[in-house]
């Protein structure tokens, strides 16, 4: 834009700060709390909150967008869980909830910010989890978490009837950076194989064998066998080896990824852990918008668009019926019909016990008779193709949102008491008529987020949004960097270079010079600018690209054209795009 118009002297963060003021004058003066109960009120989010003992301080706070209840209901066979970190400026962790629709779309069910994570906190978040079920008697069937043994005791408690698996990929990464650090290097791919072994086995005969052998690998590495088996395979196998989980349907679920996931994509909406927990629910908003339209549209596909693979009459009853995941998985099961005929034994239908769908003996039988796959033969979780539908009551549930009799007791209470009593009867029942005047606040910030950056490219402390290395990652770059040690360095000549930078101190004006930390000199290739706002962001420096794009996209989108229409005249705002656009 200065370039362009030499005479313009707007800086970015003059941009940022009246942004800021328009914001401002949109919550007006309302606290922060009451500003998230009006826009989670406005959008018909369903929210519970609870305050910590003694105080107006938030505790907990779990909600979900009207239209993730109804998905719930549509699709609540299985359930993903699992915690994040660096969401927020109060470090509270969040706790994400998500499922999976027929065509294998991630759909997020709810959020909590949650105290600590405790059994008891747990317990809370999935009692409300319990409340979005419209049928008192409906729970999932399987709920996918890691190993987390405050949740795991919470589901136990508040769902006992469902299975807890343990995510697959979490455990097999712990047992390799076990590996590293006890097995030496030329047996640790050999110990790798096995355990995988162990973990794929589909019987527990096979498993028996496979742990057999795996333990005569280890004969001389008690403290790593012992590990896998005490932390692992005795208390845990029947959570994620493929003996036991083979008979779940948990519709191929057996890793978190799809929350880690959903994590990401949060993530990326937020851009910072600084801000407070309005700016955390317009991201997840903004973020559930973009996942719901993209779930009616994998439906509108399923049912008119066919895949070549799918146009034999052999699928005849489920093209238009059944999702169009599922019809790729069983033209995949399909090819083993070959050699799998229509014998059990060799088959060992893992697809019809843990997908739902018909497995290779099925198909043969189907194919040897000459008729179509049944719509029978697939299980109701695939041939749900909608979510334009209304949530039905059992007739046994009618009374949960029949509100008389309450109602009634509450006005014979209220007439019973003296006036002090009628006052904090009537403060209790305005909390929940007028949320939006609540005297929650929110929990105390633990992390200090002013100062600049320390170093070129490091993040100020409690900025990122990414996440620590797990303790697998710690073991890598640990072994990884006892490889190196050997090797000549090729950076000490980079390091003294580095220490023969110009003291950019001396530029400032005296006045400013104590308050100033460091200064952080960014590569002068015409994109310096963008460069800075990376690097004070913590994205580092290299991040520009994100940065130059992300103010594009932040001008052209339609939510925020009436403020950028105050900030700037039309051709100014064009000009300004011009400038962000990559050419």
């Amino acid at each position: 834009m200065q370039d362009k118009f030499p005479e313009n002297v707007t800086r970015i963060t003059q941009v940022y700060k009246h942004k800021s003021v328009i914001e401002k004058e949109i919550r007006g003066p309302r606290s922060e709390i009451q500003h998230l109960f009006k826009l989670i009120e406005d959008a018909g989010y369903v929210y519970w909150s609870r305050k910590k003992d003694d105080s107006e301080v938030v505790r907990e706070i779990f909600w979900a967008h009207p239209d993730s209840v109804k998905l719930l209901n549509i699709f609540p066979i299985v359930l993903v869980m699992d915690s994040t970190y660096k969401t927020n400026k109060y470090r509270q962790p969040l706790f994400e909830i998500v499922g999976m629709t027929s065509n294998k779309l991630t759909f997020a069910v709810g959020f909590a910010y949650m105290e600590s994570e405790q059994t008891e906190n747990f317990c809370w978040v999935l009692e409300k989890l319990k409340e979005l079920f419209v049928k008192k008697d409906m729970c999932p069937q399987v709920i996918l978490t890691d190993r987390d043994l405050a949740l795991m005791k919470a589901i136990e408690v508040v769902f006992p009837n469902s299975i807890n698996l343990l995510c697959r990929f979490h455990i097999n990464k712990n047992v390799g950076a076990k590996c590293k650090q006890h097995v030496v290097n030329d047996l640790q791919k050999t110990i790798d194989t096995l355990w995988m072994e162990v973990v794929w086995a589909s019987d527990e005969v096979e498993y028996g064998q496979r742990l057999h052998q795996l333990e005569q690998a280890c004969v001389d590495y008690s403290r790593f066998i012992n590990y896998v088996k005490d932390t692992w395979l005795t208390p845990h196998r029947h959570r994620f080896v493929g003996a036991w989980i083979n008979r779940v349907l948990h519709l191929g679920n057996t890793t978190t990824n799809r929350v880690e996931s959903a994590h990401w994509k949060l993530k990326q909406m937020l851009g910072n852990s600084i801000g407070d927990m309005v700016k955390c629910w317009e991201a997840m908003n903004n973020n559930l918008r973009l996942q719901l339209g993209n779930i009616r549209a994998s439906f509108q596909k399923s049912f008119y668009e066919v895949e070549n693979a799918h146009v034999s009459p052999f699928y005849g009853y489920l093209r238009g019926s059944v999702s169009r995941a599922a019809l790729r998985r069983i033209a995949e099961e399909l090819l083993r019909v070959d050699y799998v005929g229509t014998n059990r034994q060799i088959c060992g239908c893992t697809l019809r016990t843990s997908y739902g769908l018909p497995c290779a003996c099925e198909l043969g039988r189907y194919r040897v008779g000459g008729i179509p796959i049944p719509i029978d033969a697939v299980h109701v979780h695939w041939r749900k193709l909608t979510m334009e539908v209304e949530l039905e009551i059992g007739e046994d549930d009618g009374s949960e949102v029949d509100m008389t009799a309450a109602m009634d007791e509450l006005w014979r209470r209220f007439r019973s008491l003296d006036v002090v009593g009628k006052r904090a009867l009537r403060s209790r029942v305005c909390e929940l008529a007028y949320p939006t005047m609540t005297t929650l606040c929110p929990p105390p910030e633990k992390i200090k987020t002013k100062g600049g950056v320390k170093k070129k490219g490091k993040k100020p402390a409690g900025y990122d949004v990414y996440r620590d290395p797990s303790y697998h990652e710690c073991v890598d770059k640990a072994s990884q960097s006892s490889q190196r040690q050997s090797q000549p360095s090729q950076t000490s000549k980079k390091i003294k270079l580095s220490k023969k930078q110009p003291q950019f101190i001396v530029q400032f004006p005296n006045h400013i010079r104590s308050y100033i930390e460091d200064v952080v000199n960014v590569e002068s290739d015409g994109n310096c600018g963008f460069r800075v706002i990376a690097s004070l962001h913590g994205y580092g420096e290299d991040g520009w690209s994100m940065v130059r794009r992300e103010l594009g996209l932040e001008l052209i989108d339609k939510d925020r054209s009436t403020l950028y229409d105050k900030l700037f005249s039309n051709r100014l705002s064009a000009a300004i795009r011009a400038s962000l656009s990559f050419r």
